[in-house]
């Protein structure tokens, strides 16, 4: 993992790669080849009472020939 502090539209750069997104700030604060790599910037203790919206949040960024990617996970 990469710790960063870029403008998200600057994205594109990534692509392939695992990202976090701030959304407090609007910027990519970190980058990973997978996503247990970046894992460590998103997750959270069940007693976090910080709203949904203020948490960082990860994604992969597709290739330009590629589509949007949808991460499916089954709930046991």
């Amino acid at each position: 993992m990469k710790k960063v502090n870029i403008p998200t539209n600057k994205i594109g750069k990534f692509a392939g790669k695992w990202v976090v997104i701030d959304p407090k700030i609007d910027r990519i604060i970190a980058v990973g080849s997978t996503l247990k790599e970046i894992s460590s910037m998103v997750t959270r203790p069940s007693t976090d009472k910080n709203p949904a919206g203020t948490v960082p949040f990860s994604f992969i960024v597709p290739r330009k020939d590629e589509g949007p990617y949808i991460l499916w996970i089954k709930s046991y």
